[in-house]
């Protein structure tokens, strides 16, 4: 059982963590069943992506295991962490005690508190898995009889099945949301008041098992599809994660609230997170925590540990409102054009330039200097490389716009210039073998889908082709295989600099090209893996 968020006590000593790695052997953490002979290694199915043939190595000799498709690799400490939601320190107590390593044999008193907290955590846990019975007892109850918890549910538009499915409850007039751990067990409970009871949510209280920070509701069940897609879809609340997983979105999953802790980031990190869809509710406040969310990930999304991108939702709708209203086509709509990250920031940096005033010819100098102040802090924000350089030539291009418009108009009366595309900067020829190399790289992931997975674990050393294939995977995950290249000339049309002149060159290569390519794509694949060898990760 994980105790996310829990501090234990310090056990972990340089010797016994030592010992540990000198004795246990990786292979005792998998089933014979799963492992196949391979020389003097072993296969298995890599559960960090969707496996169709086993591609991860499970080696003795090196005592790790490592998957050449998707690049990831880990060792034992690391694979019983992720494979059952474990801190680094519980995953290394848990090896120690299946060695006959005692943790504590040279610190009594410590040995002794380890043993209080974990029979305060199991009492704990106990406790809540009856008190998840019996609250959902009574609401099966009204499920079957009538009552306010069942007509609220109708009134959300979830059924009863689902209900059942994640195990809802009713108690004190609120509707009873189990708090798990990404191994299902219930740490606490989130209760949503079901008339006009103040608060409209209550957490459990902090204790050994529940910290607020160390949930990621509804991880338990969206961590399968997160692992083969390595995407999440970040919502506000419990039962907005419910019912977008009813209507098929079972990658969706809520912090239970709008910020993510360093360890939530962790979470869904370690269970194969690359890329967060953010689905904050529509309205101010919701766009506010978007952009404070997307400030506290940018060290992650320019590190290149994680993207992201924003889902538009219509004014004053959230992700469940919309699903009833509008049907899950309509939100799938809004995944497919999700904006990365860095798009939808500078976009609410320059959205008082689109506003009425601008048209009128009314947008004062002053405002213009302040949208330039806002945009020179944040490009200093960003490291050199293609963001920057993207976001300083369109701020530079907006900014120019307006002035010119409100010049024309103070002079002359005229109507302003018509807008320029931003990504119409041509693409430089390629001037090394490296270079080719890259771009066929991207070209190849856009019209094969059948290469892709080999190809993300190649490494891109252009910035602009990187970025190139980021936008590229991001709307893989979203679009249909044959609308991914009209879908990045699309994007294209918006980006400035060499990434959208990357996008658009390898989205449209010319009928020639892309009829050689789609006669032996493996041929080409083989070409590229030969030319760039992955990146070593673990």
């Amino acid at each position: 059982m994980s105790s996310a968020g829990v501090r234990p006590t310090a056990l972990v000593k340089p010797a016994l963590l030592e010992a540990v790695r000198e004795r246990v052997q990786i292979v005792d953490l998998f089933n014979l069943a799963e492992l196949r002979k391979a020389g003097r290694e072993f296969l298995a199915r890599c559960p960090w992506h969707d496996d169709r043939r086993p591609s991860l190595t499970v080696s003795p000799a090196r005592n790790r295991v490592h998957c050449f498709v998707c690049g990831r690799g880990t060792d034992a400490i690391g694979w019983l962490q992720d494979r059952q939601g474990l801190s680094f320190q519980e995953a290394v107590l848990e090896l120690a005690q299946r060695c006959g390593l005692s943790p504590a044999a040279e610190d009594p008193e410590a040995a002794a508190r380890l043993e209080q907290e974990r029979r305060q955590r199991s009492r704990l846990s106990a406790q809540r898995q009856r008190q998840r019975l019996e609250f959902h007892r009574r609401l099966e109850q009204q499920l079957v009889s009538g009552g306010p918890g069942a007509d609220y549910l109708q009134a959300r538009g979830l059924s009863p099945e689902t209900a059942r499915r994640w195990q809802l409850g009713v108690a004190a007039g609120r509707l009873v949301i189990p708090l798990n751990d990404p191994a299902g067990q219930c740490v606490g409970f989130c209760g949503r008041a079901i008339g006009a009871q103040q608060p409209k949510y209550r957490n459990s209280a902090a204790d050994l098992l529940f910290q607020r920070n160390g949930v990621v509701f509804g991880l338990d069940r969206a961590a399968e599809t997160i692992r083969r897609e390595g995407v999440a879809l970040l919502v506000e609340g419990p039962l907005d994660v419910i019912q977008l997983h009813q209507a098929g979105f079972q990658q969706a999953v809520a912090c239970l609230g709008t910020s993510v802790s360093p360890l939530q980031l962790q979470l869904l990190r370690r269970h194969g997170v690359r890329q967060l869809l953010i689905a904050f509710d529509g309205d101010g406040a919701g766009r506010a925590a978007t952009a404070r969310l997307i400030e506290q990930l940018q060290p992650q999304l320019l590190s290149g540990e994680l993207t992201a991108a924003v889902l538009s939702m219509p004014e004053g709708q959230d992700a469940d409102g919309m699903l009833r209203s509008q049907g899950p086509a309509a939100l799938q709509g809004l995944i497919a054009t999700a904006e990365h990250w860095l798009e939808w920031r500078l976009g609410r940096l320059l959205q008082p330039l689109n506003g009425p005033q601008i048209a009128s010819g009314g947008l004062p100098l002053e405002l213009l200097q302040k949208i330039e102040r806002e945009g020179l802090a944040f490009l200093q924000t960003l490291p050199d490389g293609v963001l920057r350089r993207t976001a300083q030539q369109r701020l530079e291009h907006a900014l120019a716009q307006s002035a010119g418009c409100l010049e024309q108009r103070g002079l002359a009366g005229g109507q302003p210039p018509a807008a320029l595309p931003f990504g119409a900067l041509p693409l430089p020829p390629a001037t090394t073998a490296r270079q080719r190399a890259e771009r066929r790289v991207l070209r190849l992931f856009i019209h094969a889908p059948e290469c892709r997975d080999p190809l993300l674990a190649l490494p891109i050393a252009d910035p602009a082709c990187r970025a190139g294939l980021d936008w590229a995977s991001n709307l893989a995950v979203a679009v249909a295989d044959d609308q991914l290249p009209a879908a990045l000339l699309q994007v294209a049309a918006h980006l400035s600099g060499l990434t959208g002149a990357q996008l658009r060159q390898a989205a449209a290569p010319g009928d020639e090209v892309l009829q050689l390519l789609l006669r032996n794509p493996q041929a080409e694949l083989q070409a590229l893996l030969d030319a760039l060898e992955p990146l070593p990760r673990g």
